[in-house]
């Protein structure tokens, strides 16, 4: 008669430890430094923010001398 088969295992899994998500690194150490929010936008109520001179560099960052004016990262 046929041998029975055994089942395969399951593949490795993909992640790898100690790598974590990104929704968990800002639950351990919070939002980034240079952004902030600034409400919700829309029907499904997205959320919106802003950013300043801080989040696109933190080499001795300089914002704008106008306050009104844009924010427009470096690229």
């Amino acid at each position: 008669m046929d041998e029975q088969k055994t089942p395969k295992s399951p593949p490795d899994p993909v992640h790898q430890p100690g790598t974590g998500k990104g929704e968990e690194k800002v639950k351990k150490e919070g939002k980034q430094t240079g952004r902030h929010e600034t409400g919700t936008k829309g029907g499904a109520k997205r959320p919106t923010g802003k950013s300043t001179a801080k989040d696109s560099t933190g080499i001795n960052p300089k914002d704008p001398v106008d306050p009104e004016s844009p924010h427009l990262p470096t690229p």
